[in-house]
Parts: C-alpha cells; structure tokens; sequence
C-alpha cells in the first residue's frame, strides 16, 4: 500500500512579516530620492553646458557699428576753389623786408601713379633776426606747374577771389600752405582748356608776393 498524503493539500506560501515590508518601502523610497536626485543633477549639467552657447550665440548677434562719411560735392573743374578766408591777425606795424622772405616749393612724393593727384606745398619762411609781417593770403598766392616752355596750370587762373591775410611769424618760422592740383591744365582768365596733361616731368614753381621759390621737380605716370 501507499503512503497516504495528508489531509488539505500542500501548504501556501507564507506572507511576510510586517517588518519586512516597512524594509521594502525604506529601500523604495530611497531609490526614488536617489532617481530625483539624479534626474536634478543631470538637468543642471545641460542648463550649464548650455548656457555658454546662448550667452556666445547672443553676443554674436549683436550688431557692430557702422561708420558713414558724408560724401563731398565735387567742386566744378573749370574754376578752382579758393582756401577759406583766415581772420586777418591784429597789425603790428613791421612788414618783414622782401630779402627776409624766403618762399620754397615742394610735392608730397616723387611720382604719382595715374589717378593720383599731387599735393603742391608752398612754404615761406622769415629768415629775419625779428619778427615781422608777411601776407600770405591767397591773394598773394600761385601754384604754377609747367613742361619745360609748355604753361600747364596756374592757381591764380581760375581763383575767383583772394584774400589778404598778414600773419607775424618769428624769426625763423615758417608758414605753409597746400593746393591739390588735380591734374588738368588752366589758362588765363579761366579760358577752356580741353587737352589734359600726359605722362611725364613736371616742375612746379611757388610764388608769394614777389619772391618765387626755386622749381620742383615730380613725375606723373
């Protein structure tokens, strides 16, 4: 015969205890605080990592300054334009003596490339032991560029007005001034000139008053 099983089947499994589950929901709860907790770190990590490429992004798109200049009106070609009248300084009653005045002529290069206009530079100076007097309004003014016996330009040509200006410089001073030639020539009484200057030697003279400077000589290509 048999063994005989026992009565009511075999046994159910066995709840656990109180205690085991108040563990459970310990070790529960602190997964979920540690799951957060992470969630939070890694959120700030991408807030800080992106934070730099939007304040660079920002930066990037701000507009730079712009600088305009007002472009000026050309003055016409046949007449020159005369510098701005000066305020005549206050006489003091000594005019320099003509052989106390020295006038010099210069160009500010050598040679100009085509398209490039020379700056005629006349400068005058006191070579008196006092100081004195000396006009050097435009009205006492001329530029004269010339091709060996060939008259090219004058300042005094086109100017339509001079002024007079009596500067006291001391001994040894000098007084300066500049005119843009700009490369086409003049007749006298501003008569209409159609050819232009070529390639080639120029010598450019400088007169102020009655004392004319010694020539200069550039180049233009």
């Amino acid at each position: 015969m048999g063994k005989q099983q026992p009565a009511g089947g075999p046994p159910g499994p066995r709840r656990p205890s109180p205690a085991v589950y108040r563990r459970r929901r310990i070790v529960a709860a602190l997964l979920a605080l540690l799951l957060l907790a992470g969630l939070g770190f890694a959120v700030f990590g991408v807030v800080r990592a992106l934070a730099p490429e939007e304040r660079a992004v920002a930066e990037a798109t701000v507009p730079a300054p712009t600088l305009t200049s007002a472009a000026a009106t050309p003055a016409p070609e046949a007449k020159t334009p005369a510098p701005a009248p000066k305020p005549a300084e206050k006489s003091t009653g000594t005019a320099c003596r003509p052989d106390a005045v020295s006038v010099t002529a210069a160009t500010d290069a050598g040679t100009y490339p085509a398209g490039t206009a020379p700056v005629l530079i006349l400068t005058v100076t006191n070579t008196g032991k006092s100081a004195c007097e000396i006009n050097v309004g435009t009205s006492q003014m001329e530029f004269l560029v010339a091709s060996g016996s060939d008259r090219i330009f004058s300042s005094a040509d086109c100017q339509e007005a001079g002024n007079d200006y009596l500067k006291t410089v001391e001994p040894g001073a000098s007084e300066t001034a500049n005119f843009t030639w700009e490369r086409h020539r003049s007749a006298p009484g501003c008569a209409a000139v159609a050819s232009t200057p070529n390639p080639g030697y120029y010598v450019f003279t400088a007169r102020l008053g009655e004392t004319r400077s010694e020539a200069a000589v550039f180049e233009l290509e």
